[in-house]
């Protein structure tokens, strides 16, 4: 068995080396995000959130996105000043990205309805966890800890037969893909429902209007005075909020800092 592994993933790095001369992408994996405000909830179709995403990657590149994203801004930034009437079913659920290239990954958030802000990451610290294995896609996958910037504590699941330190939103750096991502108190959940090989361009998303900043401890301090007050920025409902991927959260003003729980931001 063991043999069998080795020789598959001397396959894949074969094949990954060969194709990243060319910056285009080895493979895509497709994940689904669900969110909820308990655990109870997370397979609660009416009380979860469900966000589908792609990864694009080769073993150095790498934009992790919704996937209508790309074209939706592309449109926008195409078609500036004449957007005509664009159907509700093209507006991507999902308005945050994450891009990586070499060593530094840049994530793109909103705050609010509007604004986006792109910041780098700091890189995760991972704990190897030993004996813990299972399947996933056919693939066989070992448990990894790391504990974030922001103190939260998520657990991941990687295949080391696919050498390629890459996975969804900014959880990167083990030797193998992460199929599997979960918050310890288990309200978000990211798991991979399909892999491809595919050829295209990476690239970050062409956003049209962006805030970049230098540290993301700003973002963090924005985004706490949006949640303690939705209507800071005076946006159109009275008050409003929006959860990490810009779902909207229509809350009263003094329930707002209860109602936009910790455990539902992804950081």
């Amino acid at each position: 068995m063991k043999k069998l592994i080795i020789i598959i993933s001397i396959i894949f790095y074969t094949f990954f080396s060969a194709q990243n001369k060319n910056g285009k992408s080895d493979l895509k994996i497709r994940y689904f995000m669900v969110m909820a405000s308990d655990s109870t909830l997370i397979r609660n179709q009416e009380k979860a959130s469900v966000f589908s995403y792609s990864l694009i990657c080769n073993a150095n590149k790498s934009i992790y996105a919704d996937e209508s994203a790309k074209t939706y801004y592309n449109y926008l930034r195409d078609n500036a000043g004449n957007y005509g009437q664009l159907p509700i079913s093209s507006l991507p659920k999902s308005k945050s990205s994450v891009y990586k290239d070499g060593d530094k990954i840049i994530t793109t958030l909103p705050i609010g309805r509007k604004d986006l802000y792109r910041f780098e990451e700091p890189a995760l610290k991972w704990e190897l966890i030993k004996n813990k294995t299972k399947t996933i896609l056919s693939y066989s996958c070992n448990l990894a800890k790391t504990t974030s910037d922001t103190g939260k504590v998520y657990y991941a699941w990687y295949a080391p037969s696919i050498p390629m330190s890459e996975g969804p939103f900014r959880f990167k750096g083990l030797n193998g893909l992460i199929l599997e991502v979960y918050n310890e108190e288990k309200t978000i959940f990211i798991n991979a429902v399909e892999i491809v090989k595919v050829n295209e361009i990476i690239e970050p998303l062409k956003y049209v209007k962006i805030y970049d900043i230098k540290d993301k401890s700003q973002f963090m301090k924005k985004r706490r005075e949006v949640i303690d007050d939705p209507n800071a920025n005076n946006y159109q409902s009275k008050y409003q909020a929006t959860g990490p991927d810009g779902q909207e959260i229509k809350i009263d003003r003094e329930q707002s800092t209860e109602k936009v729980k910790e455990s539902n931001l992804l950081d």
